[in-house]
């Protein structure tokens, strides 16, 4: 189990967007966590792998900037994103979301949930590798 970092910190950009939302939270939620819809408020609030109930991800907070309680933030659901630290993965690898709170591994957490895959981002000088890229697919 390796947890996924964030290239710089507190900042995740969006390639593509298919699906997004953008709600309040509930708690503090930074760029790069996953989040799921509180059922009493309405808000976003972290999700994690460590029950059916918190695996209810909706998506991963895009952005550059951590928010405070109460604040809006947008959420990609479907979508392409750029910022995390893949290198050590290879291409259509599965990411997770983890039992630690709003984080996503390369492994399962108790409630296997796949997040999205590693994809290649051609946007590249030629002859250089392909960057690694987040497909969302929830």
């Amino acid at each position: 189990m390796t947890a996924l970092a964030l290239v710089t910190t507190t900042k995740l950009e969006v390639v593509e967007s298919i699906e997004q939302m953008t709600l309040p939270t509930a708690e503090v939620c930074s760029p790069g966590q996953a989040v799921r819809l509180d059922t009493s408020t309405g808000k976003y609030t972290k999700a994690n792998g460590s029950s059916a109930a918190e695996a209810r991800i909706y998506g991963v907070v895009v952005g550059g900037k951590v928010n405070v309680a109460g604040e809006p933030v947008t959420a990609i659901k479907k979508g392409v994103i750029d910022g995390y630290d893949l290198s050590g993965l290879a291409y259509d690898a599965p990411v997770y979301l983890s039992d630690t709170d709003g984080a996503l591994d390369t492994a399962a957490g108790t409630v296997s949930t796949v997040v999205g895959r590693v994809i290649p981002g051609t946007a590249t000088t030629l002859g250089t590798a392909f960057d690694k890229l987040l497909l969302v697919d929830l």
